[in-house]
């Protein structure tokens, strides 16, 4: 009951943001559809998945394209530096720049996204990857500071090949989508016992 209301109550009054994220618990889909009716993102694609630990420091600059997943990533479009060349120097300098993220992107845990980046679509960024760049489409990227090694089609073929020699490689055949919670108690128990059984 609370966390219907909440998921009413928050698009319309802002300051219940951190409510509604606290105690209804949205997952990546439904706190992008909340990110999306709040608008403060300059511009936000539709059936993203944003996970609620996501940080975003300058909405206003940061254009994200259609189905978008985002881990916990933080997303910075200005230079805090400036703040303190300004106070010791006197300097006047403005360093601020757009991040672009294309459609159906994936953006791993702990990644921090910086002001002058483009990533382009279908491409995968790993977690704790650090971009301030342009990323050509299809690319899979890792590392501080994050490089291409791969194309998205190579470890596409990699993942597949790895996939059907699992133990559970029948039910991930029959899944619906990436999470199916029909069959997630099976699946869990397998992993466990091909995990663990030795130890």
């Amino acid at each position: 009951m609370l966390r219907q209301i909440l998921r009413t109550l928050a698009p319309r009054h802002p300051k219940m943001a951190g409510l509604y994220r606290r105690f209804a618990r949205p997952n990546g889909r439904e706190w992008a559809r909340f990110l999306k009716q709040q608008g403060r993102i300059y511009h936000l694609g539709e059936n993203c998945s944003i996970l609620p630990s996501a940080s975003f420091v300058d909405p206003e600059y940061t254009w994200i394209g259609d189905r978008a997943c985002i881990g916990n990533a933080t997303f910075i479009c200005h230079d805090g530096a400036i703040e303190m060349l300004h106070q010791r120097f006197g300097l006047r300098i403005d360093r601020v720049a757009p991040i672009v993220i294309h459609d159906d992107v994936y953006i791993g845990e702990g990644a921090l996204i910086l002001g002058g980046t483009t990533i382009g679509e279908g491409s995968i960024i790993g977690a704790g990857s650090v971009l301030r760049r342009k990323i050509p489409a299809g690319s899979v990227v890792v590392g501080n500071p994050a490089k291409v090694v791969a194309r998205v089609e190579d470890l596409m073929r990699i993942w597949e090949a790895e996939s059907q020699t699992l133990p559970w490689a029948p039910l991930i055949a029959e899944r619906q989508g990436a999470y199916d919670a029909a069959i997630e108690p099976k699946l869990r128990e397998l992993r466990q016992k091909f995990f663990f059984s030795e130890r």
